[in-house]
């Protein structure tokens, strides 16, 4: 992306979901340290309190309220939050994710996992993007963005159905809404962060795989290895978005591209080069 003022970011009024760990807890701290006065919230209040403290010691504006996107009261209260402290909200960005534990063919995983995935991915989202919007409309502007992943295309996600196919209900559901008030100054948009290296993709494994299941195992290990980046990099992406004036225009932001799978191929090859030579 072209280079932008982040200076932009300054004074605006920011929630993210689910920003008390991994990615979300990377991008609210980048947004705070930028100017942006952002509302952290998450499902353990102890957690958002000492982050909201931390970005305010910081130099910093935030404020934290309980944010269980599950609990539809909670969903309005960090809405009131934002209104009540900063006068309106801006951005509004549904991270709030439930990935499954482990990988499992769809007839293995027990009920809870499906009921809970729905709850956070497909639920928690719709709820904080119809909140955000009724808010947004009043004001006449505002961005939502709603982060999707792996499954948003429609491939398959062997092992990980639950997830897989609440992601593509977020880009279906964030594209819908976008086109029914594409000319009311709110702007919706699916950030797909690409494949990011954090532990909890790391171990993801089976108990007791088939031959089939240690080679997707191993599949997922080489992909994170070529195409996976650290959550500041997704995070820095997304921050130069909502700085620049596509924030305003754009329907998606996908940091898996042509130029990105180049990259990473090249850089596996080294990799490789390296080690028979070593």
């Amino acid at each position: 992306m072209p280079d932008v003022d982040l200076d932009a970011l300054r004074g605006r009024s920011v929630v993210v979901t689910g920003c008390t760990r991994g990615f979300g807890r990377v991008l609210v701290s980048r947004l705070a340290a930028l100017g942006a006065r952002v509302v952290v919230s998450g499902p353990v209040d102890a957690e958002s309190e000492q982050l909201a403290a931390e970005l305010v010691a910081a130099g910093g504006e935030a404020v934290w309220c309980p944010g269980d996107v599950t609990v539809a009261a909670q969903v309005d209260g960090i809405l009131a939050t934002a209104v009540e402290v900063f006068g309106r909200v801006d951005v509004w960005v549904n991270n709030a994710a439930y990935e499954t534990p482990g990988m499992a063919r769809v007839l293995d995983f027990p009920a809870e996992v499906w009921e809970r995935t729905t709850e956070v991915n497909v639920l928690g989202t719709g709820r904080g993007t119809v909140v955000a919007l009724r808010r947004m409309l009043l004001q006449g502007h505002g961005v939502i963005v709603n982060v999707t992943g792996r499954g948003d295309d429609l491939r398959p996600t062997k092992f990980s159905a639950p997830y897989g196919a609440s992601k593509s209900w977020i880009r279906a559901f964030t594209r819908t809404l976008r086109a029914e008030y594409r000319a009311s100054g709110v702007n919706l948009v699916a950030f797909n962060p690409g494949i990011m290296a954090t532990p909890r993709m790391q171990r993801a494994r089976f108990e007791q795989p088939t031959v089939e299941q240690e080679r997707t195992e191993r599949q997922m290990e080489a992909v994170v290895r070529v195409l996976g980046d650290p959550p500041e990099v997704a995070a820095e992406a997304l921050v130069r978005f909502l700085a620049s004036p596509r924030a305003r225009t754009a329907k998606e932001l996908r940091l898996i591209t042509p130029a990105r799978v180049v990259r990473g191929v090249s850089g596996e090859v080294r990799r490789r080069v390296r080690k028979a030579d070593g």
